[in-house]
C-alpha cells in the first residue's frame, strides 16, 4: 500500500515538474520573441515566476522521495554504530519538524492570501502559495517512510 501511494505521488510530482519545465520554456521563449518584436507580454514574467515556485517546491519533494538531496556523511560514518543511529534518527526528526513548520505556515500563508490577486494575472496568491503545504506534507510522508526503513535497518548497524 505504501509503495503504491509513494509511486502515485512520485508520478504526479514528476508530471508537475515536467509540465512546469516545459511551460517555463514556452513562456520565457514567448517573452524573448515578443521583446524582439517590440511587443509587450506583461503576464509572462509573473507566470514564469509561478511555474518556478511550483517547480522548486515540488522538485524538492521529489528529491526527498528519491534521496537526492546533498548530504555530507563523512564524519557520521566514522562514528560508532550507536552514535550513527542516534544522529540518523535526530536528522530524520529535524527534517520532519522543519517540513511540519512549512505545512503549518504554508497553510496560514495560503489562507491569508486566498483573496489576494496577483498583480498581472489576477490569480489567487493563496493558490500559488498552496504548493508550500502540499510539497511539505509530501516530504514529511517520504521522510517518515525513510525513517521507518532506517529504524528497521538498525539491527544490521549495531
Amino acid at each position: 500500500m505504501t509503495q503504491k501511494l509513494t509511486k502515485v505521488i512520485e508520478r504526479i510530482f514528476e508530471f508537475f515538474c515536467g509540465f512546469s519545465i516545459a511551460a517555463l520554456v514556452v513562456v520565457v521563449s514567448a517573452q524573448v520573441i515578443s521583446r524582439a518584436l517590440k511587443i509587450s507580454l506583461p503576464w509572462a514574467e509573473e507566470l514564469a515566476r509561478f511555474f518556478m515556485i511550483w517547480l522548486t517546491f515540488i522538485g524538492c519533494s521529489l528529491a526527498v522521495c528519491r534521496k537526492g538531496h546533498l548530504s555530507v556523511d563523512f564524519f557520521v560514518n566514522m562514528a560508532k554504530p550507536k552514535l550513527r543511529f542516534f544522529i540518523g534518527s535526530l536528522t530524520h526528526i529535524i527534517i520532519i519538524a522543519f517540513f511540519g513548520l512549512l505545512v503549518i505556515y504554508g497553510i496560514r500563508l495560503s489562507v491569508i492570501t486566498i483573496d489576494t490577486p496577483s498583480s498581472t494575472l489576477q490569480w489567487s496568491m493563496g493558490l500559488v502559495y498552496s504548493v508550500l503545504p502540499i510539497s511539505a506534507a509530501a516530504s514529511i510522508y517520504f521522510t517518515l517512510i525513510d525513517f521507518v526503513e532506517f529504524i528497521k535497518q538498525r539491527g544490521s548497524m549495531i
